[in-house]
């Protein structure tokens, strides 16, 4: 791997918003945009078990409200 040029996160169990590169990686990660992924960090902090837990909830939720459940 190139120096500089991180395929991922140094700490996969934090959710870092402060990184432009970091938040795409997140977003990517998870399957989401960038304001459902700071919606969720907003919601229940930075930890990435945690705002995978948001994130899945929020889904299920749209699904949900879609008559799809």
């Amino acid at each position: 791997m190139l120096a500089g040029k991180q395929r991922s996160p140094s700490d996969l169990s934090r959710v870092n918003l402060s990184e432009e590169w970091e938040i795409r990686w997140w977003c990517d990660h998870f399957g989401c945009t960038e304001i459902a992924l700071r919606n969720a960090v907003n919601n229940v902090g930075d930890s990435a078990g945690n705002v995978e837990r948001k994130l899945k909830e929020a889904q299920k939720e749209v699904f949900k409200n879609m008559g799809e459940d």
